[in-house]
């Protein structure tokens, strides 16, 4: 997704939102079972089946490859994302701010949940495993760079500890504290580009290891938002059921 997709897709929440807090100036009960009211739900389920659509069609393989020749997953997922979002605006809009039955309520808060928390997860993941990609290939380079200065030290006849370090493991903030190399200098030498680069070495291998972590967490969000989608799914075919049941006042 590009710069102005994301911006469309947060200018789409943030109307959500707005949406919500018109219950402040407008309340219309009667608007829900009009004809109009009707047609907006119709619609609001319609898009919101959608990203349920997107989650079989991932998580079936045949089906996945028989899709995928049509169309791209990226493009089933920017789907995913505009109906998931569209979805719960024309929901908001065929409520009319009417929030006085349980299920309704439910309905509403399912609905700002699964989209806030897909929101979350899409963006600050994908924030996440771009910045590990980047610090990955930052500190390859930058081994690569200490590589080379522990060689010009074996040609220059001065082979220590941390030369033999680059040839068996390539984590070096534990064996090169305990080789001495804890003092910083700003020459440009080998011997004083090495430091350095340890020091550097050493801060791109934590941010790893956290951005790990917080990736792990995001995972488990991710988890927590299909849960809760299939219980919105599971909520709004029950108000469907429930509204065909007892007859639509439109008809």
């Amino acid at each position: 997704m590009n710069t102005q997709e994301r911006h469309l897709v947060t200018g789409l929440l943030v109307l959500m939102l707005l949406l919500w807090a018109g219950f402040v100036w407008h309340r219309d009960p009667a608007f829900p079972g009009s004809f109009t009211g009707g047609m907006l739900g119709i619609a609001a389920a319609a898009f919101m089946f959608v990203p349920f659509v997107y989650l079989v069609i991932k998580r079936i393989k045949p089906l996945k490859k028989w899709v995928t020749r049509r169309v791209s997953m990226p493009k089933l997922l920017l789907w995913h994302i505009y109906a998931g979002i569209i979805g719960p605006i024309l929901g908001l809009l065929h409520s009319a701010h009417r929030f006085d039955s349980t299920v309704g309520i439910a309905l509403i808060l399912l609905m700002f949940i699964v989209v806030i928390s897909g929101f979350v997860g899409r963006y600050l993941l994908g924030h996440i495993s771009s910045g590990i990609r980047a610090k990955t290939v930052l500190r390859n380079d930058l081994y690569q760079e200490f590589q080379q200065a522990s060689s010009t030290l074996c040609d220059q006849d001065q082979c220590d500890h941390a030369t033999r370090l680059t040839n068996t493991h390539p984590s070096l903030l534990p064996a090169m504290s305990l080789a001495g190399w804890h003092e910083r200098s700003i020459g440009d030498s080998p011997a004083e580009k090495i430091p350095r680069l340890v020091d550097a070495l050493s801060d791109i291998d934590y941010s790893i290891a956290m951005h790990d972590i917080i990736k792990r967490w995001f995972k488990r969000w991710l988890k927590f938002h299909i849960v809760i989608s299939c219980t919105l799914y599971a909520l709004l075919i029950f108000h469907i059921a429930a509204e065909i049941y007892f007859g639509l006042r439109w008809l």
